[in-house]
């Protein structure tokens, strides 16, 4: 049967339909669900710097709550202790390696909180001449800015010599909306917050030669170029700016943007008055996404972070279950997105809801994992291909994939969300019961390498298991052509006590690995 054929038979609006997407164990934009009440007790952030790129840590970073700082280890991680618990507090990561990044977490009084932040390189670092200004754009991109003349000073108000340096970076939501600062909620006129989407943002840092940070003096202006980035299909002629306040951990409007160009050249120009994160956003309509969530025993979950993110538009948002497990989340109106539950480290499946003018009422609830269980797997991508498809072969020989998506409640205790083939993705795997032996996960390039090769598309793949730091996977850089249409990334092994041993494969080749002949499964026993 042809893939759309295959595609038509399954069931694609409200139910478990899986899907995943791993966000920093933060809180998000309003709603009507139930927030944790904040209180002034003093409690720890820890969590992880990781490059976007690699998924590997990053030494060095430092990482601000408020007042209070601290220093990324060799492997990224970082503990950050006498944060004031609330529930919205802005984590800050600076370094110049990298762009600025911030989370916004859900701080809560005595535990730790996880922060995973994906910090992406500097896009460009060049020198700049004070006198004369000038303009830099990153090389293969239409990012730039273009400095005015005599036209920057330290934030004590004195005027720097000879060269400064400038930093600029491209950020790209479209292909994963967790590389922008903050949750996707703005200051709203006379109080209160929005939630936007966004179309593309740069970074742009600017220090003098011993290293102090610099910005536009008073009265000044500066040209900015972001590079169109968006999910939606239909992209806005003229598009507010926004710039990102560390402090609040809000975006704040401030002037506008026009389109220029079409295609992968198109970008949004605008002037700005002064230099952080800048991102040509719009404000949208919501509707409200009623579900809930239990357990897998059928227990309800209460106090679980829910997020939404979206797919025919760049946004995401977030909200708890209250005492009974209930959830009300708001999404853009007549949109979809990806709906998924975290608690206690442990992900539920996830589902994507119908496009929609009113609110959802949903009775099918997410569903949290067994304990030792929760193992996902998200794949995302850019463009080009717009089809890559996730593959997993269980021990017991099931192949979960776009035509045997599986079960999450019964054998294979295995589901993938959706077949994905409009780019970007996400299409994830959830497992919520483990067998004994060895899983294999590849991807496939269904689109054919003439469409674009693996290694050329953003993919990546997020392996989630509970208890550990999440394993960011990119393609390798070389053995792909046009025979070899299969990445395989890893095989894990279960034991009888659910200790789950990964292994690293990351090879091209022309067909899946090995399919076990069918047989009876064994289920781990967590201790």
């Amino acid at each position: 049967m042809a893939k759309n054929a295959l595609r038509s038979c399954r069931m694609w609006g409200l139910g478990l339909l899986t899907a995943v997407s791993l966000l920093a164990c933060g809180g998000g934009s309003g709603g009507s669900a139930s927030t944790p009440t904040p209180t002034t007790s003093m409690t720890a952030v820890s969590g992880k710097a990781l490059d976007q790129s690699t998924g590997l840590g990053i030494a060095g970073v430092t990482v601000r709550v408020g007042s209070l700082s601290t220093t990324t280890a060799a492997d990224g991680s970082f503990t950050l202790s006498g944060v004031t618990a609330g529930s919205r507090v802005t984590v800050v990561f600076e370094s110049t390696a990298y762009a600025e990044g911030a989370r916004v977490a859900n701080v809560v009084a005595d535990a730790t909180t996880d922060v995973q932040a994906r910090l992406i390189p500097v896009g460009i670092s060049t020198n700049v001449a004070v006198a004369t200004g000038g303009s830099v754009t990153i090389p293969g991109s239409t990012a730039s800015v273009t400095l005015p003349a005599n036209g920057v000073q330290r934030a004590d108000g004195s005027i720097p010599t000879g060269n400064i340096t400038v930093r600029l970076t491209d950020i790209n939501p479209a292909v994963d909306t967790t590389l922008m600062p903050g949750d996707f909620t703005a200051a709203a006129a006379g109080g209160g917050t929005n939630p936007i989407e966004s179309f593309g943002a740069i970074s742009v840092t600017l220090t003098d030669s011993a290293g102090v940070a610099l910005n536009l003096k008073s009265g000044q202006t500066a040209t900015i170029r972001i590079p169109v980035s968006s999910r939606s299909s239909s992209v806005p002629a003229s598009i507010p700016l926004f710039y990102f306040n560390t402090t609040t951990g809000l975006w704040q409007q401030e002037g506008t943007a026009t389109l220029v160009g079409t295609g992968a050249s198109a970008y949004y120009e605008g002037t700005v008055s002064h230099f952080t994160v800048w991102n040509a956003d719009q404000v949208y309509n919501t509707i409200i996404y009623h579900g809930c969530m239990k357990n897998a025993a059928g227990a309800v979950v209460a106090n679980a972070l829910v997020t939404s993110d979206g797919i025919d538009y760049t946004g995401t948002s977030s909200v708890y279950t209250d005492a009974n497990g209930n959830f009300s989340l708001p999404i853009r109106r007549s949109s979809i997105a990806t709906i998924v539950g975290l608690s206690a480290g442990r992900l539920t499946n996830t589902v994507r809801n119908a496009s929609s003018a009113v609110d959802i009422n949903v009775t099918d609830c997410l569903t949290l994992g067994s304990t030792g269980a929760g193992v996902t797997m998200k794949l995302t991508w850019g463009a080009l291909p717009s089809d890559l498809d996730s593959h997993l072969i269980t021990p017991s020989g099931e192949h979960v994939y776009f035509s045997n998506d599986g079960l999450l409640l019964a054998q294979p205790f295995a589901n993938l969300d959706v077949d994905d083939t409009t780019s970007y993705g996400p299409e994830v795997v959830t497992l919520t019961k483990l067998m004994v032996g060895t899983y294999k996960y590849s991807v496939h390039n269904y689109s054919g390498y003439g469409a674009g090769p693996i290694a050329q598309s953003g993919a990546r793949v997020e392996l989630n298991i509970p208890g550990r730091s999440l394993q960011l996977i990119t393609p390798p850089t070389s053995g792909e052509s046009a025979s070899t249409d299969y990445w395989n990334l890893f095989e894990f092994d279960v034991s009888a006590s659910c200790v789950i041993t990964v292994r690293s494969v990351g090879t091209y080749t022309a067909n899946l690995p090995t399919i076990p002949a069918s047989n009876t499964p064994q289920y781990c026993t967590a201790p």
